[in-house]
């Protein structure tokens, strides 16, 4: 069975993905937004010379940045916006994960009502801008180490269902739903939500990530069989951050996945 695999990466790591055999690379809006202009071309020839697309990117404004706090400035924050939806979606943009974990986080105190509503206007505007660019956002389930705000797939999708976005979906990091504890029939039962998977080993003491493998202690079967029974169609990311070496490690996560009978569309 094939489907459309893909790895976490910065420009520089464009062509070891190509190399090691991956559809796709995983991309962060920052690094894109803070390119020169020269910088963005040459990124822009790079992607379009290579036998790989750039569909996902991450993190819509820097990781630091607090959305639901009086200092945050919705106007330069739209500007910003702007810049990233224009300029990744020259790379290939199709979809935008909303992590952001500490950024959209409610405080549990104070007037948490104004908070609440400020996360709100960023999410319209954040949607607002994408859809021009035909970019879908993903809002990201996390855990409650994490974020206060969406922790499980059935909790995104009745708040997406409420907000009434049609380009506002959801996706499954599996760290994050085996933290949670909550079951892989979550991906089943929502599939025509879940546009996007990240995978790595879930055992590993976060922010440590480390490319999954059959002999890490973990079972990935049902996850893997999961996909299968939906005929999932949307990519998959190996969402890895440590290595020994890069070019060599990466190629493990293909190897991973041959072990299941899945193939990049690329082999």
């Amino acid at each position: 069975m094939k489907m459309k695999l893909s790895c976490f990466g910065r420009l520089s790591d464009l062509e070891a993905i190509e190399r090691a055999g991956y559809d796709c690379a995983e991309l962060q809006v920052r690094e894109i937004v803070e390119l020169s202009e020269d910088e963005f071309k040459a990124a822009v020839r790079k992607v379009k010379s290579l036998d790989i697309t750039c569909e996902v990117f991450d993190n819509p404004i820097p990781l630091d940045v607090r959305i639901p706090v009086p200092e945050f400035d919705l106007k330069y924050w739209t500007e910003y916006l702007k810049i990233g939806a224009y300029r990744t979606a020259e790379l290939g943009a199709r979809y935008y994960v909303f992590g952001n974990g500490r950024s959209r986080s409610l405080p549990v105190e104070g007037d948490v009502q104004s908070a609440y509503n400020k996360l709100m206007e960023f999410l319209n505007i954040l949607c607002d801008v994408t859809a021009e660019y035909n970019i879908t956002v993903l809002l990201e389930p996390l855990a409650p180490s994490l974020s206060n705000f969406i922790n499980s797939i059935p909790e995104a999708v009745e708040f997406i269902e409420k907000f009434g976005k049609y380009n506002l979906k959801t996706m499954c990091d599996f760290r994050w739903l085996v933290a949670s504890g909550r079951p892989i029939d979550d991906i089943v039962n929502y599939e025509k939500y879940v546009k996007h998977i990240h995978i790595d080993n879930p055992l590993t003491e976060f922010p440590k990530r480390l490319m999954p493998s059959l002999d890490d202690g973990y079972g990935y079967s049902p996850l893997i069989e999961a996909l299968k029974k939906i005929c999932y169609k949307e990519i998959i990311a190996i969402e890895a951050n440590t290595f020994d070496n890069f070019e060599e490690d990466i190629k493990k996560g293909l190897e991973f996945f041959r072990q299941f009978g899945i193939y990049p569309y690329r082999s």
